[in-house]
């Protein structure tokens, strides 16, 4: 079955460059939240699903290591999610168990990042032309799993960040370092120096892992900002609400 859905899938990228249609099909997944933690003391995590749409889907979950071109079948992912396929029917709502299998000692130190997708293909309709379009639409979800006893408190992880100015060839960028044991999800970055704002692009804004640093260019910024410089960010907390916070370099 797991490969029914995966042949839809690519029917459905393959029709889409082939044929002209007359109808669209759309999905109506939600998934609620915007992340999953998983504590490690925990023996399962619950990940609740609403169909919105006006027709039943089926639903195929799976988890990765990062890869996102991986099918369900070759999903690296340590975790067992019941059920990996399911029917949700319109306006009703499906819960998946997110169960870890790993080897827990191997990240005891600091948190991991994992990605839940789910693949929602929506049925054909009965009355369907012969020219007709179904797409299936997977969302990508990130699964924080967080051993027990990590030094420091998730919800001030952003807050520990170290910022610095660091010319790159002709040009500068910003630098954010994480000495924590907890991945920082950025949503913005702004330099405040000598009066201005320097904004780092939003496409360029991402996710800081623990023992790492992370760079943002600022192609306006023209030499090293001068005493009183600071950093504006915001992050993403675990609920998935946006928190604020300055630093000074």
């Amino acid at each position: 079955m797991a490969s029914l859905i995966s042949k839809s899938l690519w029917l459905a990228g393959g029709l889409a460059a082939t044929v002209f249609w007359a109808g669209l099909a759309q999905a109506g997944i939600v998934i609620q939240g915007s992340r999953v933690v998983y504590p490690a003391k925990d023996r399962e995590v619950s990940i609740k699903m609403t169909n919105i749409g006006e027709q039943p889907s089926l639903v195929q979950a799976w988890v990765d290591k990062g890869n996102e071109k991986l099918p369900a079948d070759k999903a690296d992912g340590p975790f067992l999610i019941t059920p990996p396929i399911t029917r949700v029917e319109a306006k009703k709502g499906q819960t998946l168990r997110l169960v870890y299998t790993g080897d827990d000692a191997a990240s005891r130190k600091q948190e991991t990042v994992f990605w839940l997708n789910v693949l929602d293909v929506p049925p054909m309709p009965k009355d369907q032309e012969s020219n007709f379009l179904q797409v299936a639409v997977r969302s990508r979800m990130k699964i924080f799993y967080r051993p027990d006893g990590l030094e420091g408190n998730p919800n001030q992880a952003a807050e520990n960040l170290n910022w610095s100015v660091v010319q790159n060839g002709t040009g500068y960028l910003i630098r954010a370092r994480n000495n924590g044991a907890f991945h920082v999800s950025l949503a913005s970055v702004q330099l405040v120096a000598g009066g201005r704002s320097y904004d780092v692009r939003k496409d360029d804004v991402k996710m800081v892992a623990p023992g790492s640093s992370m760079d943002f260019p600022l192609p306006s910024l023209t030499g090293q900002p001068g005493a009183g410089a600071k950093v504006d960010y915001q992050w993403v907390t675990d609920y998935g609400a946006l928190s604020q916070h300055e630093s000074a370099l």
